[in-house]
Parts: C-alpha cells; structure tokens; sequence
C-alpha cells in the first residue's frame, strides 16, 4: 500500500541524522566461528553504531552470572514479530543464524537491494524483527569455554550438574542446571521431568519462568506482542507449528508452517492430537496468543553437543530469507487487525511521536509540529500516519 509521507519539516528530532541510513554497505558480523557472548556483544554494539534507527538494542536484563541478555530490534515498522535463539547452550549456531539476519539484511536495507525477491526495505519499513540473539548467555559460555569463565566458588556445583565430568561440551541447560525451554507456563505441570535435580539438560525447575532468561523472553514478547514468532534450535532439520492441538488452543498456522517448511527444506511436524509435551517458548505463544508460533530445529542432529560450525553456510541458505518472509506476513495480519482509513486531522501542538499504538513506545527524539495532516490507520484511541521515520502514531 503506497503511503504518503509526512514533510521533514514536520518533524522535530533531536539528532534526527541518526536516524538517516547512510551507513556503507558492509559486513559486521562474521559466523563462520565459534560465536561467543563477547562476540555477539560486540557485534551489536558495532550494528547499531553503523545503522542509527534500523538497528536498536536494549538490555532484557542481566543472567545469573551478570551477562546482558540482549534484545536487538531491527526495521522501522509498527508490526512486530520476533525471533530468539540459544535457549539451549549447545545450540548457540542458532546465534550465528540470526546475528547474520540482521547484519545482511541491514546491508540489503541501506543499499535499496533485494535478497531472494524480497524488497528488504520495504519490509523492514513496514515491520520490526525483535531478535534475542542469546536467550542463554550463561549456558552458551560454558558449553563454548568450561570452567574458566565462571567464578571458582561455582566450579563444583557446576560439575556436580554435569555428572562430575569437567567437559560442557554436552551442557544444554542455563548455568543453574534448568532446561529453559521447559521453563514457559504452557502445560508447564503435565512436563515429565526426566532430571529430578539441577542438571546438564532437561530439568524444569521447581516453577515456570523461574530463571531471568525466560523472565526476560516472557516479558519483551508481552511488551511487544509479536504477529508471528519463530525460537531456533538445532536438532534434525524439521519445523513445529503448533501446540496442545485440538484441546481448544491455537493449532499453528499451516499455510505458513508448509511455506517455510518448502523454504528451508526442513520437514513439517503434523499436529498430534494426544501431544501431551509443553513448558517451550512456541507453546506458551501459541496458547496465550492465538497467533502463529514456529520451532525451527536447524542442522543435523550432532548428538550430545554443538553442531559445528562448518554447516553454518549449508543452514543460512535454508533460512537466510525466512525472517523477511515472516515479517512480511507479520505486517498482513497486523494490517487486519487496524481500521483503515483516510481523514485529515489538525494539530495545534506539538504532539508526541509513537512507534505503536500504545504509550509505552514513545518516540525519545521526534515529535510532530502543528500543522495538516492525513491519518491512514486507527487503533484504539490512536491515528496513524506515515513520517520519513516509518509509520508513527498519534493520540487522538
């Protein structure tokens, strides 16, 4: 839908050249390594340096061993979906995935190109990608690094977790032994334990979203309340799109699971109607939501520990254009959802700018100066109009 633009003159913005994609078309992410933490912290720094606007981060919070769980946004748009990976340690090549997600996409972004017929800046004015990158920093540092980058005073308890060995090649949970995709209230109770005890991989916890980790992927989905989201893990190219099937919850999506299914060439799970699993990211969403949840399992399953790096290229082929594909029909569903409309409004103040219709996402640095103005979108007590920024909001 072609949408006229609001003058640059309307606009105060403090800085507003920050928010100009003029950055240089070039590569910052490299994902071809083992990606650790530093490194991804690093990366997102540097992304959003180079692409002031497109690219934003935020804390979500600190794990239990004081690294920053990362959220990372990327577009202009007032449709969101989302997208997490590493809830499990030994799958943190889901991290390399999505860190190149938003490194080439931000380049096809500012250089106006396409990738695999989509027009990246048109979706990417239209919709915003939420990453977590890292739902699992503690895990993914010690299945990457040991014992060494973990204080000495834990060293025993997290061997003891470990069945006494000193190598995390295996580990799969976060750093406190708790499984964190077992962690989500989705049938959270019915979840069979299958370790009674903090562990190396698959135990619950004592309740659901104990840990900060999945605290932090809880609270940044209610905030945003994402069209579609996709949690990456890695165990035998095959795809899951729904949950609990049948019982009175959202049954996932097909058209979209057998779309992405074809794209990835990873198989599609049908529904089971005696599924009695539960407690992971997906179907908590799909239950809460209503809306379509995706589980990627990517790569080959590699057994016990992380699959290696050298299938990197072979994964980003199946899945590089996934997340626009979602994102573009994130902004279809989200479209449905508003009132259309074409009315002109006056505005004798300076108005405060928003991201979505809903105040907890007010605009810092822009705001909207007296003048005439169309609105195309309603939504609740909130008009929307298209700026040079992307499509804001206004209170009525």
């Amino acid at each position: 839908m072609k949408k006229k633009l609001v003058a640059a003159a309307a606009l105060l913005a403090a800085g507003l050249a920050g928010f100009s994609s003029n950055a240089s078309a070039a590569s910052y992410v490299n994902p071809n390594q083992t990606y650790t933490y530093e490194t991804m912290t690093s990366n997102i720094k540097t992304l959003a340096q180079k692409y002031p606007g497109l690219v934003q981060y935020r804390s979500l919070g600190k794990s239990p061993y004081g690294r920053d769980i990362w959220a990372v946004k990327l577009g202009r748009g007032d449709a969101t979906v989302m997208y997490n990976a590493s809830h499990h340690a030994r799958e943190w090549l889901t991290t390399n995935i999505v860190m190149e997600m938003i490194d080439q996409y931000s380049e096809k972004y500012t250089a106006k190109a396409t990738m695999d017929g989509y027009n990246v800046a048109n979706v990417l004015n239209n919709t915003s990608i939420w990453f977590i990158p890292m739902t699992n920093p503690d895990g993914v540092t010690l299945q990457q690094k040991g014992l060494s980058a973990f204080p000495s005073t834990s060293h025993a308890k997290l061997i003891k977790m470990n069945g006494g060995s000193t190598n995390f090649k295996r580990w799969k949970s976060n750093a406190q032994g708790i499984d964190l995709n077992r962690q989500y209230p989705a049938r959270w109770e019915q979840i069979q334990n299958n370790a009674n005890a903090p562990s190396y991989k698959d135990y619950k916890g004592t309740a659901p979203l104990q840990t900060s980790e999945t605290k932090a992927a809880y609270n940044l989905t209610r905030l945003v309340s994402p069209e579609v989201t996709a949690s990456y893990h890695t165990a035998g190219r095959i795809l899951y799109y729904h949950f609990n099937y049948g019982a009175g919850t959202y049954g996932g999506d097909k058209f979209m699971g057998d779309t992405l299914a074809k794209m990835t060439s990873y198989r599609l799970i049908p529904p089971d109607k005696t599924l009695s699993s539960g407690g992971g990211y997906k179907d908590w969403f799909i239950q809460t939501y209503k809306r379509p949840g995706f589980t990627f399992e990517l790569a080959p399953y590699p057994g016990e520990t992380n699959p290696p790096v050298s299938i990197f290229g072979e994964e980003w082929v199946r899945n590089k254009k996934a997340a626009l594909y979602m994102a573009a029909e994130g902004d279809k569903r989200w479209e449905k959802r508003l009132t259309h409309i074409s009315k002109p409004v006056s505005i004798t103040q300076k108005v405060p700018l928003y991201d979505r219709p809903d105040t907890r996402f007010k605009m810092a640095s822009a705001s909207l100066y007296p003048g005439k103005y169309t609105v195309n979108a309603a939504y609740g007590n909130f008009y929307r109009l298209q700026t040079i920024l992307g499509p804001k909001w206004i209170v009525k």
